[in-house]
């Protein structure tokens, strides 16, 4: 995917194509892979086509409350200046829900990119390409469906007629995709509206809990904005049917967590799959070796978010390991079945919350270690992974976690030194905030026993 603005022609087409469409979202991507940007009139377009906009520098280094983060030292000491933008060819498009009146459209920030998470990603892709290889990637999320609280509150209530016992959880069933039925219809008609490349809708393990599978894309960074994309065409058909959608990693503690799971291949140059082998190549097995020696590194990447750590629990399908192994989903790193143009790995580690541009971005990063060094996985892991021993546990523990990654060369290489500051930083300040409040929890365990 290139940063190729938007043309006056293709922004007429479609004016012409949608003339329901009178409002606009123009976005780009947090350090989060949170959505920030600008709502504009349909007459403005044309005028965004031409001239470009502008948003602050500081749109990447935003909390998930929407805070800037003046820790990062990206902040007061700039100014905070406005850089000019503009919007990507290819992403304008309608949002069908609402009677239509919507749509949107992703922005790229005119700045060198050093904060920018889908240039962090394309400079990974690019590093394997200058090796011959193009990745080839696809990203499956998990997600619940709930009732929205009173004045907008989040509560984790399923929707009538969908059970709310988590020990009868229905995995791969079909009763939940009947009752909600319209809201996935409505799903798939706004994926297909935007080219989202949508594969298989399946009932997941936990109380209206539901993954989605995207097709795969020779084009790493458009995989991981279909990621985020699909993240909002969901919400968005949440909202048409009066329903919340949440990708938040563990929702409740006796409920199954959702992850991001991330498909992931190489082609050569004559365009074969250079992971193809009897049963994988040497360069799979290199590759296998740099990520599972640099999993612990990213754990920040893979879980981003003070709940993100909740889902590591044993017996989940959730590694706390970095093991590997054919066809077992108990492993970090799953080779699915499948050989020739089908080898490829499942990285099974992060969160549903994290954000892709930058997951992909550190999967690439570990499997470039990885063949650089030669490195060796070791032998893969047969049955269950959790009763097997391995050279390192990866760091759950948000503090501990983000220690890792704030000490680690390869992180620091693959994103930057000043992205690896300023992320570090932001998510410092995250935790503190976060660990400091004390909750309703804190005294029904402690007030009357202190």
């Amino acid at each position: 995917m290139t940063n190729t603005p938007i043309t006056v022609d293709e922004t007429k087409e479609f004016l012409a194509d949608n003339p329901t469409v009178r409002w606009i979202d123009v976005f780009t991507f947090d350090l989060n892979g949170i959505a920030r940007g600008k709502r504009y009139r349909r007459d403005d377009l044309l005028s965004l086509a031409k001239s470009g906009l502008m948003m602050p520098a500081s749109a990447f280094i935003i909390d998930p409350r929407g805070n800037s983060i003046g820790e990062t030292g990206r902040l007061w000491e700039t100014g905070d200046p406005d850089v000019p933008a503009h919007i990507l060819s290819g992403t304008l498009t309608p949002v069908p829900v609402n009677g239509a009146t919507h749509a949107q459209a992703v922005m790229n920030l005119e700045t060198d990119g050093e904060m920018d998470a889908r240039a962090i990603l394309a400079n990974q892709v690019a590093r394997m390409k200058r090796q011959g290889l193009t990745p080839v990637a696809a990203v499956e999320l998990e997600f619940y469906v709930t009732l929205p609280g009173p004045h907008g509150a989040f509560t984790l209530e399923p929707p009538a007629g969908l059970t709310t016992d988590p020990d009868a959880a229905g995995t791969y069933e079909f009763a939940d995709l009947d009752a909600l039925a319209p809201f996935i219809d409505d799903i798939y008609r706004i994926a297909a509206a935007q080219g989202l490349p949508v594969d298989a809708v399946i009932q997941e393990s936990g109380p209206a809990q539901f993954e989605i599978n995207l097709k795969h894309r020779d084009d790493a960074v458009r995989a991981a904005l279909d990621g985020l994309l699909l993240k909002r065409a969901v919400k968005a058909a949440a909202r048409e049917h009066k329903l919340n959608a949440t990708f938040m990693a563990k929702p409740h503690h006796d409920w199954c967590g959702s992850g991001m799971h991330i498909h992931l291949s190489m082609l050569d140059k004559a365009g074969a799959n250079a992971f193809a082998g009897k049963p994988i190549s040497p360069l799979f097995r290199h590759a296998i070796g740099g990520l599972c020696a640099t999993m612990s590194d990213f754990m920040a990447i893979w879980a981003q978010y003070a709940n993100s750590y909740r889902r590591y629990v044993p017996k989940s399908y959730v590694a706390a390991a970095p093991h590997w192994g054919y066809n077992n989903r108990t492993v970090a790193l799953r080779i699915p079945p499948g050989n020739g143009p089908a080898t490829r790995i499942e990285h099974r580690v992060a969160g549903a919350d994290a954000n892709p541009y930058l997951v992909i971005a550190a999967i690439l990063a570990g499997i470039a270690h990885g063949i650089e060094a030669k490195a060796d996985p070791g032998p893969h892991a047969q049955g269950d992974a959790e009763e097997i021993d391995a050279p390192e546990t990866l760091p759950t523990a948000w503090v501990n976690a983000l220690e890792v990654f704030e000490r680690s060369a390869v992180a620091r290489e693959a994103f930057g030194a000043g992205f690896h500051d300023v992320f570090t930083r932001l998510k410092q300040t995250e935790r503190v905030n976060f660990e400091r409040i004390v909750t309703a929890l804190d005294h029904l365990w402690y007030a009357h026993v202190a």
